[in-house]
């Protein structure tokens, strides 16, 4: 990329990042140009920076290829400034019209704008995101315009002309401007930003470190420093991929070194990473979607989220002290492994910008408020060392890093407009809701079984905001109409698009983590679903255990949490088959209903499997123990 184009990109790239710092603190502005701004800017940058013929980066970065950015490519970048900018300096005029009407009907110039909006957005997103969403778009774009010739009751619509379905997508704030971008231009891009800076300031080196030095040396020690370290970074990042590329290169070859196979270890980066989404306080992206959907303040969607990290996380630990000693894995040796008191006193100060986000959104600040204040507070806590300080270059970098790691996701909320706004418009949404009712014959159980595999097929080879978006339109409607509450509805569906992640045939984070470890993809794809068990169990629980996303008073939550914890150990030690020894098939079968019979939600059925669970682990311990070395018999 020659100088002048690289200078563009750069400066777009600060003052995307720049415009969203401002609107944090001083307020955002009117949707259409809060909306606007950000793809505009957004589309430029993946036209002048991914190729139109592979995903390659022309940004003339470190490890980028370098290159000169085409005519064509330029042409497009001149058809996207009039087509979004048309949304951004008519803004007062579409917020008071109404929208497919003769009164208000779009003029020649705004039908070839939509036009152009529409084809520079599908590109873009083809460049950013690969045909599949793009193609997920164009049918729903389709089924908008031909919907009415399909001769199934639930899918057919009275129709709509081919101004309507464009006069809908571009000229209001229900399709390329809805929700999801909206979301994305108020909330998410912040974050992004403010993991940047985290990032740039050291805060991902700090987290490795310091799990390395607090669990590195136990057996199994790398692997449950891979759990510890992706959560924390997860935290900040909310991306699967990004995280097991983060903490995948140092965590997956030490794995590797002390004796786990490759397809253990990039199971195990993979799961832990994809993890990171559902930790708070920040969470993923598609968290911010969740509290949009539902109302609830963010706040409360992260604290909701808090037991299940737990039983997410802990399921995963446990599985790896297991599998350590079952494979007889040693941790690093004391030698090589960081002291932590060291490595508190010389980074612990980069913790402090998360507390102080999680004191903002305790407070009662909104998450663009709570964001700003994080980031600002991570530029002045890194100046506490030499190493960690943020000068005015590494702001800039950070500015521009932050803004450009947001432009997947600007892109795929803009598109995914498409669909919510076909959804919204002829009303398929709720048809199909109905229909996935009739066929589960009105089971509970199945239902959620569909939704869920619903979410898992649509959800492959998307990012988990894209996934949560194209299922949340039909799955949370079918599930409120079977009484559930809203907010367990979509935190359903969320836990779901994230299992997408590591789901085959299609898993991204898996995928990620195979390659860095040199393993089998579909080798280590079968280690994720095993390793994976409590993850899949965890929709199911908290919409038949509410008290797990604090739903209740405390008595029952604690109740619920603690019978769960203790059903998914069990669980583990039956899948794992160890339990202090090797486990006969007996012992293992008795664990297994132990645990089900546990996570279930009727309390005899609970009792029940604590006094199966209690007498298998008595007697485990019982024949472990006079079968030990030196024991009398």
């Amino acid at each position: 990329m020659n100088g002048l184009s690289l200078l563009l990109v750069r400066a777009l790239a600060i003052g995307l990042a720049l415009f969203h710092i401002y609107t944090a603190y001083v307020g955002t502005f009117l949707p259409y140009v809060q909306r606007s701004v950000p793809l505009l800017v957004a589309a430029v940058l993946a036209l002048l920076t991914v190729s139109l013929t592979r995903a390659e980066r022309l940004s003339g970065n470190e490890g980028d290829t370098a290159g000169k950015v085409p005519l064509y490519d330029w042409l497009l970048v001149l058809a996207a400034l009039p087509a979004f900018g048309y949304v951004l300096v008519n803004s007062g005029y579409l917020a008071e019209r109404w929208p497919m009407t003769s009164t208000y009907a779009m003029k020649d110039h705004e039908i070839a704008f939509g036009i152009v909006a529409v084809v520079v957005l599908l590109e873009v997103t083809r460049r950013v995101m690969g045909w599949l969403l793009v193609i997920v778009a164009v049918c729903a774009l389709g089924y908008a315009y031909f919907g009415e010739y399909i001769p199934i009751p639930d899918l057919t619509h009275r129709g709509f002309r081919f101004e309507h379905v464009l006069d809908y997508m571009y000229m209001t704030d229900n399709g390329i401007w809805g929700v999801a971008l909206g979301v994305a231009a108020a909330y998410i891009v912040l974050f992004v930003i403010f993991g940047a800076f985290a990032e740039r300031a050291g805060a991902a080196d700090f987290f490795i470190q310091f799990a390395n030095g607090i669990a590195g040396h136990t057996r199994g020690g790398p692997a449950k420093v891979a759990v510890f370290s992706s959560g924390l970074i997860g935290s900040v990042t909310g991306s699967s991929v990004a995280n097991v590329y983060t903490t995948g290169q140092f965590t997956i070859p030490l794995m590797k070194k002390l004796g786990y196979r490759p397809s253990i270890a990039g199971a195990i980066e993979a799961l832990a990473s994809n993890g990171g989404q559902i930790m708070p306080p920040i969470l993923g992206a598609a968290a911010f979607i969740v509290a949009a959907n539902t109302g609830v303040p963010y706040a409360k969607v992260a604290l909701a989220s808090l037991i299940p990290a737990v039983l997410y996380f802990g399921g995963l630990f446990w599985f790896i002290h297991l599998e350590a000693h079952k494979s007889g894995l040693r941790g690093i040796s004391r030698e090589e492994r960081p002291d932590p008191i060291r490595t508190l006193l010389r980074g612990g100060h980069l913790l402090s910008p998360i507390l102080v986000l999680i004191g903002c959104l305790w407070y009662g600040f909104s998450p663009t408020r709570s964001a700003f204040y994080a980031i600002v507070f991570t530029v002045l806590v890194s100046w506490v060392r030499k190493e960690t300080r943020l000068g005015p270059r590494k702001i800039v970098e950070a500015l521009e890093k932050g803004a450009r790691g947001a432009v997947l996701i600007i892109i795929t909320c803009a598109v995914v407009g498409f669909v919510i706004g076909v959804f919204t418009l002829t009303g398929v949404g709720l048809n199909i809701s109905s229909a996935i009712i009739s066929w589960s014959g009105g089971s509970f159980f199945v239902t959620l079984v569909l939704i869920g595999v619903s979410c898992m097929v649509l959800g492959m080879g998307m990012n988990t905001v894209a996934a949560f978006i194209l299922v949340s339109v039909i799955g949370v409607p079918a599930l409120t109409q079977l009484g559930v509450e809203p907010l367990i509805a979509n935190m359903f569906v969320f836990y779901f698009a994230l299992l997408s992640h590591i789901t085959p045939p299609v898993c991204l984070a898996i995928f990620a983590g195979a390659h860095i470890a040199g393993a089998n993809i579909w080798e280590t794809s079968l280690m994720g679903v095993k390793m994976g068990a409590v993850a899949y169990l965890l929709p199911f629980l908290v919409v038949y255990s509410p008290g797990l996303l604090l739903i209740g008073d405390a008595g029952a939550i604690a109740i619920s949490f603690a019978s769960v914890a203790a059903g998914l150990a069990m669980l583990v030690c039956a899948i794992q088959g160890w339990l202090r020894q090797r486990l006969a098939l007996w012992p293992r079968g008795l664990l297994l209903a132990a645990g089900l019979a546990l996570i279930w939600s009727d309390p005899t059925v609970k009792v029940a499997g604590l006094v199966v669970g209690v007498v298998v682990i008595a007697l485990t311990i019982v024949r472990g123990r006079r079968s030990a070395p030196g024991t009398k018999r």
